[in-house]
C-alpha cells in the first residue's frame, strides 16, 4: 500500500492496482526487455493520468463544497471521495465532469507541447496514426527522427495521449457508475430507465469490443458494467 499527499489531499494507491495496469498494458505478453519496459511506460502513464483525472474531481469538489477529500487508486481505476455540504446539482455536474475534463486537458497539453517542438501538421498526423490509425505522411523528418532517436519518451508520449483521450470519452458514457452514468444520473428519471440505458450501452460496447477490436479485456469489464446495472434494475424494479 502506497499513502501519500497530493495538493494536500490524502492519497492511497492499493496493491491491485499495479495488477490491474501491468494486464492492461499487456504484461502477461512481455518476454523481452523492450516489452518490459512498454509496460512499465503504460503503468507510470496511466498512474499519471488517473491521477490528473481524480484530481480533477477531488479539487473541484472542495472547491464547490469545502469539507475533506481523498484519492483511491484501486483495481478499477480510481476514486476521489468528497466529505462536506452536499452539493447542488450544477456543482455535482461540474465535479463529476471535471474527472474526464482534466484527462482531455492533459491530452491538449501533451499535444500543444508536440506542437511546439515539431510542425503542428506533423503532430496532427501523428495523433491521428495513433489515435485512429490513419496513415498520414510527414512535412519533415524531425518528428521521425525524434520518434526513433527515443523510442522511450515516444512510447510514453504515444500512452499519455492515448489513455487520455480514449480513456476520458469511454469514462463519458452513460453507464454507472462510469462518469457518463453519474451525470446521467443527475437527469435521466425514473432511476429504471438510467440502469436500462446502462445496461444498452455496456452490452453495444462490450459486443463491439470483443467482435470489431478483439479487445477481450475491454469486452469482459462492460460485459461485467452491464451485469451490475442489470442487477440494480432488478433491486430497483422490487422496490
Amino acid at each position: 500500500m502506497i499513502r501519500f499527499k497530493l495538493f494536500g489531499i490524502p492519497v492511497e494507491i492499493q496493491p491491485f492496482f499495479w495488477v490491474a495496469t501491468c494486464l492492461l498494458g499487456n504484461g502477461l505478453e512481455a518476454h523481452s526487455r523492450e516489452a518490459i519496459v512498454s509496460v512499465v511506460i503504460f503503468m507510470i502513464a496511466a498512474l499519471i493520468s488517473i491521477l490528473v483525472h481524480e484530481l480533477g474531481h477531488a479539487l473541484t469538489g472542495l472547491r464547490y463544497g469545502g469539507g475533506f477529500a481523498r484519492i483511491t487508486l484501486t483495481a478499477f481505476g480510481g476514486l476521489a471521495q468528497h466529505e462536506g455540504a452536499p452539493l447542488s446539482r450544477s456543482h455535482r455536474f461540474r465535479m463529476v465532469a471535471a474527472g474526464p475534463g482534466a484527462g482531455l486537458a492533459l491530452f491538449a497539453l501533451t499535444a500543444g507541447l508536440l506542437c511546439a517542438a515539431f510542425p503542428p501538421a506533423d503532430v496532427l498526423s501523428l495523433i491521428s496514426r495513433m489515435l485512429f490509425g490513419f496513415r498520414m505522411g510527414f512535412s519533415s523528418t524531425a518528428l521521425p527522427e525524434f520518434i526513433i532517436a527515443n523510442p522511450i519518451a515516444f512510447d510514453f508520449i504515444g500512452q499519455m495521449l492515448w489513455i487520455n483521450f480514449w480513456w476520458s470519452l469511454i469514462n463519458l458514457l452513460p453507464v454507472l457508475p462510469l462518469d457518463g452514468g453519474r451525470i446521467a444520473e443527475l437527469f435521466v428519471y425514473p432511476r429504471q430507465r438510467l440502469y436500462q440505458i446502462g445496461i444498452a450501452c455496456a452490452a453495444a460496447v462490450a459486443i463491439y469490443g470483443y467482435f470489431m477490436l478483439q479487445s477481450y479485456l475491454l469486452a469482459i469489464f462492460f460485459a461485467f458494467l452491464a451485469w451490475e446495472n442489470y442487477q440494480k434494475l432488478r433491486s430497483e424494479s422490487w422496490r
